[in-house]
């Protein structure tokens, strides 16, 4: 079964890489359309939808296949669900507060969506940092 799965990812991967492949160059030869750029920005939207639904299909396949214990499972969840309240919270500020970029005025909804991002990301490097660290001192102690 693994084969096929991996044949199918083979096949889906080469797909979307030639569509890829097509609207960018549709995107470098056609100059005079303005539609070549929301072509080329929605296919990037589809490609990380494409991508989210894949990762998020790909752990519950694995945790079915695998048989992941509910207890770990649950584990994961919350501590996903407590890194995005605290990075949504340290963010809070910048959702009330706009922000002017040469002559675009930004809402402060986009300010803070983007700081919630980033505040995401930081905390998650800093958890798998910790974590590393924690995991090799925990063996060289055991040792």
């Amino acid at each position: 079964m693994n084969s096929k799965l991996s044949n199918i990812g083979k096949w889906v991967f080469g797909l979307l890489a030639l569509i890829t492949v097509a609207v960018a160059v549709y995107f470098y030869l056609d100059l005079k359309s303005d539609a070549r750029t929301d072509l080329f920005l929605n296919w990037g939207y589809i490609l990380i939808i494409l991508g989210i639904v894949i990762a998020l299909i790909s752990v519950v396949f694995t945790a079915a296949v695998k048989g992941v214990k509910g207890k770990k499972l649950l584990i994961a969840v919350i501590a996903i669900a407590v890194i995005a309240v605290v990075a949504y919270v340290m963010s809070k500020g910048a959702f009330s507060v706009p922000y002017q970029a040469g002559e675009v005025t930004y809402s402060g909804k986009t300010n803070g969506w983007v700081e919630f991002g980033l505040n995401a990301f930081y905390i998650t490097l800093v958890v798998a940092i910790c974590s590393i660290l924690f995991s090799v001192l925990y063996k060289a102690v055991k040792k």
